[in-house]
């Protein structure tokens, strides 16, 4: 059986023809690039047709060609390519399809910014995050016991050390400043009241979300973006196992859970804090502390602070799943994506923070 051939046909004018024949199975391969520097002759004009003749071939021979193809096409040159075995027609085709980015390369088309498309990225995510709930709620999806019990532990119980520390000192600074200006004017008693209403409604909610972005929401990213990347998703999917109702819903509902619970929490740790500072200053009673910081707080304040730390939750585990789901598939992809959904996430916590406070303004809460 003959070595494999690549043999050169016409000249530049009436076009080119290029045969590939013999045993491409075995032996030594030749160069696809010193095979394209053969078409220096080539004109704009010209025509390349490729007969592809193998008498024997593996995916070697179906790699040359596809080389061959690209190198070709950079030159702006016509190439067609002609009598391929069906195996190899089936193989160029589908490696063909591959999208660029998939392979590497970057594509400028793709690189242009369309608001557009980007929005109705998003809302297709949220839709498909949305329905899988519903499918949980109706029974239809039942989420793996276990692996939901590790989602609560790492969004809720693992999430306490830094959420106690972030709050206490939070509650501390509260209760400092207020003592300091306070006593200015002789209303040192209502430190209670601005430390209460200042953590229930607003930085207990708040500092929880960012410390559960920066902590939770990375690594719900990073692991799905790491799943995605070695093709655990695409299996599920051919499996017939939806991604969002197996990987996103999970990580919302587990978010939804834990988050109001840390921020309530967070709440007591903080007004904890404050109370630390203001006793020893003011020399106010601690059940006259107490009492205040309780009658500032109503029901209403509450119950916004705890909406509000659900609205965050679900942002945190949309937008961490979400970067996951449609990271590159390299190791860069990865970081790039948990990086983004942790920027992303904080600066829609404080978006969502200055609407829900507008609303609230507007109901008197």
């Amino acid at each position: 059986m003959k070595l494999p051939t690549f043999l050169l046909e016409g000249d530049g004018s009436s076009g080119l023809r290029i045969v590939l024949s013999g045993n491409w199975k075995s032996g030594d391969f030749p160069s696809v690039r010193d095979c394209v520097e053969k078409l220096a002759a080539a004109t704009a004009e010209s025509s390349i047709e490729v007969l592809a003749m193998p008498d024997a071939w593996d995916s070697r021979f179906v790699a040359f060609l596809f080389v061959l193809q690209k190198l070709i096409e950079e030159k702006k040159l016509k190439i067609k390519i002609t009598q391929l075995p069906d195996g190899v027609a089936r193989l160029l085709n589908l490696a063909s399809a591959v999208k660029a980015e998939a392979r590497g390369v970057v594509n400028p088309k793709a690189t242009r910014f369309s608001v557009a498309d980007a929005l109705a990225t998003r809302l297709r995510f949220l839709g498909d995050t949305v329905k899988g709930i519903f499918r949980l709620f109706c029974r239809r999806v039942t989420p793996h016991g276990s692996g939901f019990c590790r989602l609560l532990r790492q969004a809720g119980l693992e999430s306490l050390p830094i959420v106690s520390t972030v709050s206490f000192l939070i509650g501390v600074i509260l209760g400092f400043i207020g003592s300091v200006q306070l006593a200015r004017f002789g209303a040192s008693l209502f430190v209670a009241n601005l430390v209460g209403i200042a953590v229930v409604r607003e930085m207990a909610p708040l500092m929880t979300a960012v410390v559960l972005a920066g902590r939770v929401g990375a690594a719900f990213s990073a692991t799905i973006a790491t799943m995605r990347t070695r093709g655990e998703i695409d299996a599920l999917t051919t499996f017939g196992i939806p991604a969002v109702d197996f990987l996103v819903v999970p990580r919302v509902m587990a978010m939804a859970l834990m988050t109001p619970l840390l921020c309530i929490f967070s709440s007591f740790v903080a007004i904890g804090g404050g109370m630390a500072v203001a006793l020893p200053m003011l020399n106010i009673g601690s059940s006259r502390y107490v009492h205040e910081t309780a009658a500032s707080i109503g029901v209403c304040v509450f119950c916004f602070g705890v909406v509000k730390s659900i609205v965050f939750a679900l942002l945190i585990a949309s937008i961490a799943c979400r970067s996951g789901m449609t990271c590159d598939r390299t190791a860069e992809g990865v970081g790039r994506a948990t990086t983004n959904a942790v920027v992303n996430a904080i600066t829609a916590i404080i978006v969502a923070d200055a609407v829900c406070d507008a609303i609230a303004t507007r109901l008197l809460i």
